[in-house]
């Protein structure tokens, strides 16, 4: 059973390191703000799908979100604007799904060429 208080902690820490409001990661998975609040504190289960989202916004896979282990940011974007519009955050979300392939094809040649 999935630790929601660890959970929502866990993405707390990844939507400020990532410089992103409640408001911006409740717009991008199109809930209300109180949502993501709520899920941050504990107080609310996220989905699958709520936390395919997030893994993608966060470029880390699901496991990362939920596991009790610890865990490092595989990719951190800098953007020298202040505020990020939705399309930003559009743009952010395809270049980490470019990212989260790319790295599951290389531990799939890493497989292959260990064998």
């Amino acid at each position: 059973m999935l630790n929601m208080v660890q959970v929502g902690a866990r993405l707390k820490d990844l939507r400020k390191k990532s410089r992103l409001t409640q408001e911006q990661v409740a717009a991008y998975l199109k809930v209300d703000q109180s949502l993501v609040s709520k899920i941050e504190d504990g107080e609310r289960t996220a989905s699958s799908v709520v936390l395919t989202k997030l893994a993608v916004l966060f470029c880390c896979p699901v496991s990362d979100l939920v596991s009790e282990k610890d865990y490092k940011p595989v990719l951190h974007v800098a953007f020298r604007a202040d505020e990020l519009t939705d399309e930003d955050l559009k743009n952010m979300v395809f270049i980490n799904k470019i990212v989260m392939n790319q790295m599951q094809m290389d531990k799939m040649l890493e497989r292959i060429n260990h064998d």
